[in-house]
């Protein structure tokens, strides 16, 4: 007969004090600054973040503080504290102060960036921050400034591992040399944020094989091809186009309203 299996003890969350003194107090007052002040549901950031228990509520109005003193309002900020509970209880003065002084995001654009990545603010800024903003400004020679937002964004993501391969892959991918990849992303940094196998890679081999344009020539034309879906906008639009035997610059194919291309098709059939 088999053995029924053990399986590892369920280690507990610390019971929530419920006592008449001082620790049940301020925990019930956390309880109420996370739930009722920044419209959180305070058990899920407990379990992810312990060190809530324990926090003096003080530190947790620092941290609130400290984001709404660059611009996010507490509706932003308790979005922040959803995606990183730990920033509750270690306040990312670093990441502020870099992308404030060293980026030099003003606060309306240091507020878009940071309430659509909140990761931006628990990024490191030796490993990650900095990094990703010397390679826009020293390798693709983004020298706006302030940086687009689009370009903010991505300064969450690693050189490493995101953004310089995707440099390479475009590099190679479209035959365009350094100088002009850099071209293309810096009129449309985003394109840096995109997958290579569920974006850049399939949207390139349909350019090429099946509306048989060239990448190169395309992509320094046009580079926001790349934000436009493949199933959605670019093969029934190409479809369209190539049965009627149509042809258009690609980007009055994708930037041309749906009432607006229909009349185009509908307008060179009566020719």
């Amino acid at each position: 007969m088999l053995g029924r299996a053990r399986l590892p003890p369920i280690v507990p969350l610390p019971p929530i004090p419920t006592g008449a003194g001082g620790a049940g107090v301020e925990f019930r007052r956390k309880i109420h600054f996370l739930s009722s002040e920044l419209h959180l549901d305070p058990f899920p950031l407990l379990a992810i973040n312990p060190v809530l228990r324990s926090a003096p509520l003080p530190l947790l109005r620092d941290s609130l503080r400290l984001l709404t003193s660059h611009g996010l309002t507490a509706n932003d900020a308790a979005r922040v504290f959803s995606a990183f509970p730990s920033l509750l209880t270690s306040p990312p003065e670093e990441p502020l102060r870099f992308l404030s002084a060293d980026a030099l995001l003003p606060p309306p654009l240091l507020r878009s960036a940071v309430v659509r990545s909140p990761r931006l603010l628990a990024a490191s800024v030796p490993d990650t921050l900095r990094p990703a903003l010397l390679f826009l400004r020293c390798r693709v020679m983004l020298r706006r400034e302030p940086l687009p937002l689009a370009a903010a964004l991505l300064l969450a993501f690693s050189v490493e591992r995101t953004l310089l391969p995707k440099l390479l892959f475009l590099r190679d991918a479209t035959g365009l040399p350094d100088s002009a990849v850099c071209a293309v992303l810096r009129r449309a940094p985003a394109i840096l944020s995109y997958g290579i196998e569920t974006n850049l890679r399939p949207k390139l081999q349909f350019l090429a094989e099946r509306m048989r344009r060239d990448p190169a020539a395309e992509l320094s034309e046009f580079p926001h091809y790349f934000a436009f879906s493949l199933e959605g906008r670019i093969k029934p639009r190409h479809e369209a186009l190539r049965e009627r035997g149509i042809e258009m610059p690609l980007k009055d194919m994708l930037t041309t309203n749906d009432d607006d291309f229909r009349e185009r098709l509908v307008n060179v059939a009566r020719l």
